[in-house]
């Protein structure tokens, strides 16, 4: 028995990723969609998938490349992706394959976080299908006083509804805190339905399909708005609260809402006009009931240390000597939830993983997309985590100190 134990120990293989346990992570996907059978969107959810362990960039998944790259084990096609892929919980094109990846460091123990997350991540892969594209656009006025705190004050007016709290009239407050907003920032309504259409819809898909009963649901999201994180940046992230919160009730209101939806319509417009919800007429009067004036208070004091961190940023990204390259082409992995806008300068990411056709450039003190998205911008410090495929070069900038990524003269 002790010799018999000790040979079996000897022939188990240690992977980055257990592949035991990456089958149950591809069945616990399957099922899920099995269990929807293409309810919420029409087609199903479950296709290619790649678990991916970030640190060593080992792969596992659940059907096999275009190029014949990952080796087959078993049911399991593994290997070790090239430094050209971006690892980061997206769908992406590789191969051949478009597949929804999800790093490995980001799947839960719990059930219902992993297929919040798996789900979400599934919809990423199958939304150009249902011609909803992934759209993006920058935020910048979620990261303003005024931006924050009727946008926080949205999401109690959400959880409150969510809760069923006098739910018509949550619903118009919600509304009303909304439109406040987006008057004060003549961009913000068609910026703000650019992220919640990629990323709001993704998240209540992930939501939905998290394995609880609808009431559970719903309560598990107002909790969720309730114990948001304040010190969270909104530019990139506010989707992931809204666009579950105004679902789900739209769940309630118009259950097959989803199939009409299209790229320009607008998810709380949408709401509105199903729970025949009319925005609150005087909104500043209504955010009392949501303890606004402490909210205020607590923004206020966000917005003085927010701006010190900016003047770093600016010092470090704008004033220094940077590495600037074009963004053509290029393929980022980023923490949605820490960006900072920059205003005209563009924004800040503070962690920041790109691959072009030039190479790849990783950071985790901050680096800038410009404004018109034409540009990259490191800091020189970053040099040492650059590295340039053949037929690439630096070149000065035209600053002291700057340095471009540009094409090497041919020979």
């Amino acid at each position: 028995m002790f010799v018999s134990a000790i040979v079996l120990a000897a022939t188990v293989v240690s992977t980055p990723i257990p592949h035991d346990v990456a089958r149950r992570v591809f069945d616990e996907t399957r099922i899920a969609s099995e269990d929807d059978g293409g309810r919420l969107w029409g087609k199903p959810l479950y296709g290619p998938m790649l678990l991916v362990d970030p640190t060593t960039r080992y792969a596992v998944g659940n059907v096999p490349d275009g190029a014949g790259f990952l080796k087959q084990d078993g049911s399991l096609f593994v290997g070790t992706l090239p430094v050209s892929v971006v690892i980061a919980n997206t769908a992406t094109e590789w191969n051949k394959v478009r597949w929804t990846m999800v790093m490995w460091s980001s799947i839960g123990a719990r059930s219902v976080s992993r297929r919040r997350l798996l789900l979400h991540e599934c919809f990423h892969r199958i939304q150009n299908d249902l011609a909803l594209p992934a759209g993006s656009a920058d935020n910048p006025h979620m990261d303003s006083l005024e931006g924050r705190y009727w946008f926080l004050l949205e999401l109690r007016a959400l959880a409150a509804a969510l809760r069923d709290e006098n739910r018509p009239s949550a619903i118009s407050d919600a509304l009303a805190f909304r439109a406040r907003r987006q008057a004060l920032f003549p961009a913000a309504a068609v910026n703000e339905r650019a992220l919640e259409n990629n990323e709001g819809l993704a998240e209540y898909t992930g939501v939905v399909l998290r394995g609880t009963s609808d009431q559970e649901t719903r309560l598990f999201m107002a909790r969720s708005l309730d114990a948001l994180d304040r010190q969270s940046s909104f530019v990139r992230s506010f989707a992931y609260s809204t666009g579950p919160a105004y679902g789900l009730l739209l769940d309630i209101a118009s259950p097959d809402w989803r199939r009409a939806y299209k790229p320009s319509d607008d998810l709380a417009i949408t709401l509105g006009r199903n729970a025949v919800a009319i925005p609150a007429d005087d909104p500043a009067a209504r955010a009392a009931s949501y303890g606004g004036a402490a909210l205020r208070v607590e923004e206020e004091q966000r917005a003085r240390e927010q701006n010190e961190r900016i003047a770093k940023y600016r010092a470090r990204l704008v004033d220094g000597a940077t590495i600037q390259i074009a963004v053509d082409g290029s393929s980022y992995g980023f923490d949605p939830y820490t960006v900072t806008p920059l205003g005209e300068a563009g924004t800040v990411y503070p962690t920041l993983d790109v691959t072009g056709a030039w190479g790849r450039i990783t950071t985790e003190s901050g680096a800038r997309i410009t404004g018109n998205w034409k540009t990259l911008v490191f800091g020189v410090e970053d040099r040492a985590r650059l590295t340039l495929n053949p037929g690439w070069t630096l070149k000065a900038g035209s600053r002291a100190g700057d340095l471009l990524v540009v094409p090497a003269p041919k020979q």
